[in-house]
């Protein structure tokens, strides 16, 4: 996966973090994850978007660890939770 931006939006009810990316066999096509955040930093959904639509993927362990590190590198320290 190749990643761009790391943007984060705090709203009273929730924190969302958009991490917008491409993966390697598809790079014309940008897509935008979405990550709702709890108060302590964990996951609590991990959502990919293409054009607004919710794509219904499943991200793979790498992948969610690979977005992890990116938000650290960008000043956000988000985990996984305990599935």
């Amino acid at each position: 996966m190749i990643m761009d931006y790391c943007e984060q939006e705090i709203t009273e009810e929730k924190t969302l973090l958009h991490i917008g990316l491409q993966f390697e066999d598809e790079p014309d096509s940008l897509y935008v994850a979405e990550l709702e955040i709890d108060e302590d930093g964990v996951v609590a959904s991990w959502q990919l978007f293409f054009n607004g639509f919710d794509c219904k993927y499943n991200f793979r362990p790498s992948e969610k660890a690979e977005m992890m590190h990116y938000a650290a590198q960008q000043g956000i320290t988000i985990r996984e939770g305990d599935e």
